[in-house]
């Protein structure tokens, strides 16, 4: 093989089609994942194609070093929906990464302060800055982006507090006025799924306010109605000061981001170096665009919200295995914590990975997100293709028993 790859499987989708995907033999599977929360709105989706095949046939490419309508009304849609109305500029990128890195830097130039602080263990993406702030930066790859202050998660099964963490970034906050910005994701999706304590970011915001810190929120996973909201921020009714996107943006239709920043942020961010050869390329922003506008007229946050519940009872009976830790979940977005026994919850990422592929073998497509479980279907889903799938689970769980 000529292509650099060190970890996918051996199986080969040649077609999607709502909530289903097919192989070469022709085999469907129920997907349970969505692409890892990119394939919000399902597969084959009519207008997105359409919308792809008349930007196919106007064949053109503009430099971003000219305009064009596409960009600035693409723009004002993502500004319009966002939520936080101050947010009224759009840095177009091509990733979640990308998206990211701009927020990096956008906060640095805009505070003149050097530091960044994170929640450990958050993914935040694989480019330098993105991979820093999170927990891509792995030691082969050393050193990581300077001036990066990492604070523990809160979690409940794992008993970090969330008062203790609160604690740590006011001490920290006050004690400091080197500190441009906090980035998070509202969810922590690669971490497992892990859902913040109900104050948390409420009091992490404040303290962002109180110390003239940024706040930002990495919805590169968790936007466009993953978890029952159109944005995850709304959840808590967080209005961030920098908005990352990518991912269920475009549906999985084309390789687009974006970030998204106050006036004030964008004036004082001029002189950051923005340019991107293939930014909301016009092909790929038509699928985007086509994207957007079908998940706010369905209103698929809502669907993402009436299952919810549905789908979480049915998860949760999964706690009676002694090897499941914990089962979470918001909206469209869940995890099933594997662990050795109750007794030590040491994680078992071999078994979770065993389940995830007898669950392939099976035609039910998921993913594991270290030793969890993770489970984040096409928002379009119903409530048969749920109990379908989650038979399928069932019975592989059963197996381990």
């Amino acid at each position: 093989m000529y292509l650099s790859d060190h970890y996918s499987r051996d199986l080969k989708f040649v077609r999607g089609e709502g909530c289903f995907l097919f192989d070469k033999k022709g085999i469907k599977y129920i997907d349970f994942l969505a692409g890892w929360c990119v394939a919000n709105v399902g597969y084959g989706r009519k207008e997105i194609i359409t919308a792809l095949q008349t930007a196919a046939r106007n064949g053109l490419y503009v430099p971003p070093f000219f305009r064009d309508d596409a960009w600035e009304n693409f723009a004002k849609k993502l500004c319009s929906i966002a939520p936080n109305k101050k947010l009224n500029k759009a840095f177009r990128c091509t990733s979640g990464s990308e998206a990211v890195e701009f927020a990096i830097k956008c906060a640095r130039a805009a505070t003149g302060r050097p530091y960044i602080v994170s929640i450990d263990n958050v993914y935040h993406g694989h480019t330098y800055g993105a991979a820093s702030v999170g927990n891509a930066c792995r030691s082969e790859i050393a050193p990581c982006l300077p001036g990066i202050i990492k604070l523990p998660m809160p979690n409940s099964f794992r008993d970090v507090s969330s008062d203790e963490v609160i604690y740590q970034f006011e001490k920290l906050a006050s004690s400091r006025n080197d500190v441009a910005a906090f980035i998070s994701e509202p969810v922590w999706t690669n971490a497992g799924a892990i859902i913040p304590p109900e104050e948390f970011y409420l009091a992490i915001e404040k303290i962002c306010r109180k110390y003239n810190i940024l706040f930002i929120m990495d919805e590169v996973a968790t936007g466009f109605g993953r978890c029952g909201k159109l944005f995850a921020s709304e959840l808590w009714n967080l209005k961030p000061d920098i908005l990352c996107l990518g991912k269920g943006l475009t549906g999985g239709y084309g390789t687009l981001g974006a970030t998204l920043v106050t006036e004030e942020i964008f004036k004082r961010s001029s002189n950051i170096p923005f340019y991107s050869t293939f930014g909301w390329n016009l092909f790929d922003l038509a699928g985007a665009d086509a994207n957007v506008d079908l998940i706010v007229r369905e209103r698929l946050w809502e669907n993402a919200k009436r299952l919810s519940g549905y789908f979480f009872d049915q998860l949760k009976e999964f706690e009676k295995f002694e090897f499941v830790g914990e089962v979470r979940g918001i909206g469209l977005l869940f995890g099933i914590e594997i662990i050795k026994d109750k007794k030590t919850k040491q994680p078992d990422l071999r078994r979770a990975e065993a389940i995830a592929e007898l669950c392939e073998k099976k035609g039910l497509i998921l993913e594991t997100a270290h030793n969890t479980l993770f489970i984040t279907p096409p928002l379009v889903i119903s409530k048969s293709l749920i109990d379908s799938g989650v038979a399928i689970l069932a019975s592989v769980l059963g197996s381990h028993a």
